[in-house]
């Protein structure tokens, strides 16, 4: 069975009580590991932890930050994957633009004096490469969130927390 809980380095601070009943109370229990939310049952029954059980908070901590920072990082990834999908689209709708400008710049050259055809064509060119990357950029995001997941259902599953997967 896989281990679940982080391990305590030796040199960690040691948080104050009050820290931790800050972060106890201040914090939904649902979103809570579950050795905190142990921790904030053993805290309204008594007045002072045992040497045990501060050490059982510390570690109880760690494992609610380390949480905490894999659904920072699987939102940041979903933000990633939601702007590349509205660029890709705002590209595409260019490309269809310049395209049909394309087809017409002989008329704006007779029009306007001036040739857009390198610009036009330049345009395209960068334009046509994005689209190419992004949809492989987007992919990868997602296979980011995948693994991530993964990585996070067991601790979600032991801790209570899969409503938040």
């Amino acid at each position: 069975m896989q281990n679940l809980s982080p391990s305590l380095p030796a040199h960690s601070p040691v948080p104050a009580e009050f820290e931790a009943q800050s972060l106890l109370c201040n914090n939904d229990p649902r979103n809570l590991v579950a050795p905190l939310r142990a921790a904030k049952s053993a805290l309204a029954q008594e007045q002072a932890l045992s040497p045990q059980k501060v050490r059982e908070l510390q570690i109880a901590i760690l494992l609610q930050d380390e949480w905490e920072a894999w659904l920072i990082e699987r939102e940041f990834l979903r933000s990633d994957v939601h702007r590349g999908r509205e660029c890709l689209q705002q590209v595409r709708r260019e490309l269809d633009s310049l395209r049909t400008e394309l087809n017409h710049w002989a008329a704006y050259e007779r029009i306007c004096g001036h040739n857009p055809l390198a610009d036009l064509v330049q345009s395209l060119v960068v334009k046509e490469r994005i689209a190419q990357f992004l949809p492989e950029w987007i992919k990868q995001r997602e296979d980011q969130i995948a693994a991530l997941t993964r990585k996070m259902e067991p601790c979600a599953q032991h801790n209570g927390l899969g409503h938040l997967l």
